[in-house]
């Protein structure tokens, strides 16, 4: 029996994930096609667009077999965090393969600069680790992940191989649509309408599902101001500095703008979005540190 993995945020599942799931299916010979998944938060730090069981279930309709969380605190990360715990699992489940979306479509070149690659994320803080790998590493996004899935294999020694899927008809970072038929995720986050037109049937029918980001303020803005800073300081993605900000959300009606206020060339959105879900979820650095020592213990 042949076990492949392919690892996913559906955020949401749209005509190109089909297509990479038809992809696999061909090219793979797969008999049980494993999805591991990020939850109701994503890798961005964003709320999903539906929450996980609703994206389980519309990926069990788009032809996958079973559904692995990626827990909140293994995916809501920098892109080779997320990796590595995303191929932890896999390998933990004994799969054959991990097939992956790229821009390239040459595992050659992953091991090429796997070969050369030189960076310590702690060295330089100032600078975001994407910064600093596409500086060294000319790739575009779904490239930088699909790096992240092979280093973690060659760093682990895992008997996994790595398959790419050439991406088709839009670019990962593409905000409106340059095809009839497949747009980017990011696209249809800026323009939900376009849920109608470029996801299937078994997600469109379920936008009454949709989730509201904007929600989550009044309990965020809560936490906040019921936080003293020393104990803000202690959670995870709080660095020394961002503490004292924190509370100037009592002028601020809104997620995005407090987002907005906060971000700089040195934080950047994501990287204050990911900080705003552990000070929601009260995650502090010392839970994290120990969360880290090991690999996952369990598979759900």
């Amino acid at each position: 029996m042949k076990v492949v993995g392919i690892i996913v945020e559906y955020n949401p599942l749209h005509n190109g994930h089909r297509y990479h799931i038809k992809k696999v299916r061909e090219e793979s010979n797969a008999d049980i096609v494993i999805a591991v998944m990020s939850s109701s938060i994503t890798m961005r730090g964003d709320l999903s667009i539906f929450d996980k069981f609703t994206k389980t279930r519309q990926a069990m309709e788009n032809d996958v077999d079973l559904v692995i969380e990626l827990p909140l605190v293994y995916a809501m990360h920098r892109s080779d965090i997320f990796a590595k715990n995303a191929v932890d699992i896999l390998n933990s489940l004994m799969v054959d393969e991990i097939w992956i979306g790229s821009e390239e479509n040459n595992i050659k070149l992953y091991e090429e600069y796997y070969n050369t690659f030189n960076i310590n994320p702690n060295q330089d803080k100032s600078i975001s680790y994407k910064t600093l790998t596409t500086k060294e590493i000319p790739f575009d996004s779904n490239d930088i992940l699909g790096f992240g899935y092979y280093k973690a294999i060659k760093d682990n020694n895992y008997n996994i191989n790595l398959y790419t899927i050439k991406r088709k008809s839009s670019n990962y970072l593409d905000t409106i649509p340059t095809d009839s038929n497949i747009t980017s995720a990011l696209s249809i986050r800026h323009d939900l309408s376009l849920i109608n037109n470029y996801c299937p049937s078994f997600v469109s029918k379920e936008t009454n599902k949709i989730l509201n980001e904007e929600l989550l303020f009044s309990q965020l803005k809560y936490k906040i101001l019921s936080t003293s800073t020393s104990d803000l300081k202690d959670i995870f993605f709080v660095d020394e500095g961002l503490e004292n900000r924190l509370h100037s959300i009592v002028n601020y009606n809104s997620l995005n703008e407090f987002i907005n206020s906060l971000s700089t060339k040195k934080y950047t959105k994501t990287r204050i979005k990911r900080m705003l879900m552990y000070i929601l979820f009260n995650i502090n650095k010392d839970e994290i540190n120990e969360i880290q020592k090991e690999n996952i213990p369990y598979v759900r």
